[in-house]
């Protein structure tokens, strides 16, 4: 493990947030394979120039505030992926970082980041392994060092590296063969370096078969592959159909290198089916397993999404998650999305959603808090007085109990 170093920023990019696909649903190829093994190493000046600027990337993340600390959702992410290749993966570092945005990114040096806010999306480990799967296709598939190696000597190639400079001080691209084309020697923005690594069409699509491949034969269901994909596009329109926008697939464009996303979700689609017509092997979808390791981090995860004060998005997400059972968390925070949103009748529902969330057993206390003020705002004095005490005895060293007490007092 690389020592650390600066603060690192960390936004949207990376393969995952990429849309890919095909222009007309098809099977996949799955019969690719890997093109590096265990303990590899670069191979020539290109690689080894690319692969000393990921280690400084690398330490740039292993310090930045932005990881998030649980060696137990960490240990049974790294277990998804053990599960995937079927064997320990010392060649891959995976880490997890707290960002609301979906996304995950693999690194030509084996270095995986995966965000939080794809962690509060999927529903189940196999939708989790879908992308896991399709980032381990990049790496092992050499998709990096074959991207740049095919814009070396483009434009494009030389204005990412003359952007990275101006990112940072120290921030140089050099060597004297011009192989050293990022030297990460101080802050570059995520934004910035995850450009670099955008993948071509073919490779977004050799990255899915890969992908799915994986997960065909380590048993789980391939057709969550498609599955996360279509709730991210019907997310997508939830969050348009509430900004009065038209939904518009933004990879649909001649110049795009990411092909429409409703395509690469048929092409999945299509790939699972001839799968699973294929072989006769039992498949998970390991619900109860990831609902198990997510508990301790689902409150968290679903207050980064509302956060982003984008509450089409956000109604959308805790619907999707309650289709697998409604639960006094996520009523809670259909509550404070209607609170926050606070148009006409919202007030109404979030008072309902607080209500809801109180006669289930796993409401946080905070569903308590909100519920009593909203019983005394409505005029119900002695149920709005049983629900903030209620909240006080679970939650008595709570940093608003005082405020709550002196209401309690009036």
């Amino acid at each position: 493990m690389r020592s650390s170093r600066r603060h690192f920023m960390l936004g949207a990019g990376g393969c995952a947030a990429c849309m890919s696909g095909l222009a007309s649903a098809r099977v996949l190829p799955t019969d690719l394979d890997p093109l590096i093994d265990v303990g590899y190493e670069p191979v020539d000046a290109d690689e080894r120039g690319m692969w000393q600027s990921m280690e400084q990337i690398e330490e740039t993340i292993q310090a930045s505030p932005q990881l998030l600390n649980s060696p137990q959702l960490q240990g049974y992410t790294a277990g998804i992926i053990e599960r995937l290749l079927g064997r320990e993966t010392p060649d891959l570092r995976l880490y997890l970082i707290r960002s609301a945005l979906f996304n995950a990114s693999m690194f030509p040096t084996g270095m995986m980041i995966v965000n939080t806010g794809l962690m509060a999306r999927v529903r189940n480990e196999a939708q989790l392994a879908a992308v896991l799967g399709h980032e381990a296709g990049h790496y092992y598939r050499k998709h990096s060092i074959e991207r740049y190696r095919s814009l070396r000597n483009k434009t494009a190639a030389m204005a990412w590296v003359g952007a990275a400079a101006n990112v940072g001080a120290g921030a140089y691209a050099g060597g004297a063969n011009g192989s050293n084309w990022i030297y990460a020697a101080s802050a570059i923005n995520t934004a910035v370096t995850m450009s670099v690594f955008q993948m071509s069409r073919a490779q977004e699509e050799e990255a899915d078969a890969y992908g799915i491949s994986l997960m065909s034969h380590s048993g789980y269901s391939p057709d969550a592959a498609s599955q996360i994909w279509k709730q991210l596009i019907e997310e997508r329109k939830a969050s348009a159909e509430e900004r009065d926008k038209r939904y518009s697939d933004r990879s649909r464009s001649v110049l795009s290198t990411h092909p429409p996303t409703e395509d690469r979700m048929r092409d999945l689609a299509d790939t699972a089916a001839f799968l699973a017509k294929r072989g006769d092997q039992r498949v998970t979808d390991g619900r109860a397993e990831w609902l198990a390791a997510v508990a301790p981090h689902r409150a968290m995860l679903l207050d980064e999404q509302i956060k982003l004060n984008d509450p089409g998005a956000s109604l959308y997400l805790v619907e999707s998650l309650a289709q697998d059972g409604w639960t006094g968390l996520l009523r809670y925070n259909e509550g404070e999305i209607y609170r926050l949103r606070a148009e006409a009748g919202d007030h109404e529902k979030a008072a309902a959603a607080y209500a809801a969330a109180t006669t289930l057993p796993d409401a946080p206390s905070e569903a308590w808090r909100a519920h009593g003020y909203a019983q005394l705002k409505a005029g119900k004095v002695e149920d709005g007085r049983h629900a903030l005490n209620h909240y006080l005895a679970m939650n008595p060293e709570a940093k608003d109990a005082g405020v709550v007490r002196y209401t309690l007092a009036q």
